[in-house]
């Protein structure tokens, strides 16, 4: 049986290594957008992913080793702070959830929609017209909501453990006239 700090643990790290996912993700896409659009500043990306990537395995390696401990504690504060900033809200959110899924949506759904020029207006966006970029600027929301929910659990996890606790101890107890 798995222990409330195994969860825990298995959470933290699933949502450390969606984050780093989110973060390879979004520097493969905008290394294609480069060179797709002939736009060489899209990979400014990677100045902020290599120190993202390097926070949040630190974070994690400190984590794990120090688990209980005062260090391990801040190591997580840290890990979920950066989790829930850049690969969660900035780039899962704003760059895959907004400017890809919303964008690519209108854009077939509703191609002559003012709220497409609206919302994404030239020449800040490019109207869909590569399906590699595209489909990479959708996929980044993927790993984004794994650590999402994985960062969710693992933060509502005390509570969570003591609810099914308290509900699997109530499936421990023998029913009248039932034998074990």
């Amino acid at each position: 049986m798995q222990t409330s700090q195994d969860i825990a643990a298995a959470l933290t790290r699933r949502a450390a290594l969606a984050g780093v996912a989110v973060m390879v993700l979004t520097t493969v896409h905008h290394a294609i957008g480069a060179v797709v659009y002939r736009t060489p500043w899209r990979l400014h990306i990677a100045l902020l992913a290599v120190p993202t990537i390097a926070v949040l395995l630190g974070a994690l390696a400190v984590h794990r080793r120090r688990a209980g401990a005062p260090a391990g504690r801040a190591a997580f504060v840290v890990l979920a702070a950066v989790l829930a900033l850049v690969p969660i809200a900035w780039i899962g959110a704003f760059e895959g959830l907004y400017n890809h899924v919303l964008k690519d949506a209108l854009y077939f759904l509703a191609p002559r929609s003012p709220a497409l020029l609206r919302l994404f207006p030239p020449p800040t966006y490019v109207m869909p017209d590569n399906a590699i970029f595209e489909i990479t600027g959708v996929l980044q929301v993927v790993p984004a909501w794994v650590a999402a929910t994985a960062l969710a659990r693992r933060s509502l996890g005390s509570r969570t453990a003591r609810s099914s606790l308290i509900v699997r101890s109530n499936h421990d107890v023998p029913r009248v006239g039932e034998i074990r």
